[in-house]
């Protein structure tokens, strides 16, 4: 039986993924409930700890899911930036949802090479 070796920037992806969702202005932690927050964490603890066993549905999962937070981050910072009643820019809300965009996006880059596709193909 051969062993195959984890690289460490999966490593890194399996043990830091879920803070691109995590970072949010500190606004939008009042609106989540603990119930929903525990659910997500263990949701994303799943798909870390089945990334290091080379599960190949943990890597579709992954992108699926730092693909969804993309998108979402990308249309609540088109949306959220400037409040309704025509305030200042949320610099806060701005800088946060990049933030989660950036390391979404360094994920989801990451994920996708060539050669973690083959480490994990079964």
């Amino acid at each position: 039986m051969t062993t195959r070796r984890v690289p460490p920037s999966l490593w890194a992806i399996a043990l830091f993924q879920f803070v691109a969702p995590l970072v949010l202005p500190p606004s939008f932690y009042a609106a989540i409930s603990l119930p929903i927050a525990l659910v997500l964490f263990a949701v994303f603890a799943l798909l870390g700890v089945n990334l290091l066993r080379l599960k190949e549905w943990a890597r579709v999962a992954t992108v699926f899911l730092q693909g969804f937070s993309l998108i979402v981050r990308l249309l609540t910072v088109v949306s959220g930036a400037i409040p309704a009643d025509g305030g200042p820019l949320d610099v806060v809300f701005v800088v946060t949802a990049l933030s989660s965009m950036a390391l979404s996006g360094l994920i989801l880059y990451t994920i996708d090479l060539p050669d973690v596709q083959l480490l994990m193909q079964t």
